[in-house]
């Protein structure tokens, strides 16, 4: 398709649009917008050598709808989608790894997940049978006795007299009347006091033999 050649003469870099005064037929300028230069590797700057290709509007004024900077290298235009590709790509292949490292890992987990339970079944049931061992190889504890009444013996529940020192028994006996007749003191005094005739307290004051047995 043939290209009209014009060059820029006017150009807002604010609005992105201006001027191309056509090599032929320059009596009308050509309008431009910095859509249709989308592509080219820098903006236009007046002055610039444009080819184009035009078509008119409504108000009868001609626009460019295909341009280019005439020396001015142009971006490819399958750069973007091959970077686009690109990524998709890259992503396609990422999500297809880990759909495979799921499926790979999968199995493992599931398994992970399953041994774990049973390990600790396993656990307790050991843990149980070892505590039954134990219990049936721990020495029987002594029975306490029971006592019927026929093993019990009578016990006396107080003592009515307090034990002391044993105290000889003594009778009275003819022809002890002297101290010299007694063995201790304890007999003096017996005799003194339960028998008669006994010439054993000269002083009358109870205590027999005060010399001899009784000092």
């Amino acid at each position: 398709m043939l290209m009209d050649r014009g060059v820029l003469v006017r150009w807002n870099d604010e609005k992105g649009f201006g001027f191309i005064q056509p090599e032929k037929n320059a009596a009308q300028d050509v309008f431009i917008h910095i859509s249709v230069l989308k592509k080219m590797a820098r903006k236009p700057i007046v002055g610039d050598s444009i080819l184009y290709q035009t078509e008119v509007q409504n108000d009868g004024k001609r626009k460019a709808v295909i341009a280019s900077i005439e020396g001015v290298a142009v971006i490819a235009a399958s750069a973007t989608p091959r970077s686009h590709s690109h990524v998709q790509s890259r992503n396609e292949n990422f999500n297809f790894n880990n759909k495979n490292k799921a499926h790979y890992h999968s199995p493992r987990k599931s398994s992970f997940n399953t041994i774990i339970p049973l390990l600790i079944i396993v656990a307790i049931v050991i843990f149980g049978f070892k505590q039954y061992q134990e219990f049936n190889e721990a020495p029987a504890i002594d029975e306490v006795p029971v006592l019927t009444n026929e093993d019990i013996q009578p016990i006396p529940m107080y003592e009515t007299k307090v034990r002391t020192q044993a105290t000889p028994r003594f009778q009275c006996e003819a022809g002890k009347t002297h101290c010299s007749h007694m063995s201790s003191c304890a007999e003096a005094t017996f005799y003194i006091q339960h028998c008669p005739n006994t010439q054993m307290d000269g002083d009358d004051d109870g205590i027999p033999c005060e010399r001899q047995w009784c000092s």
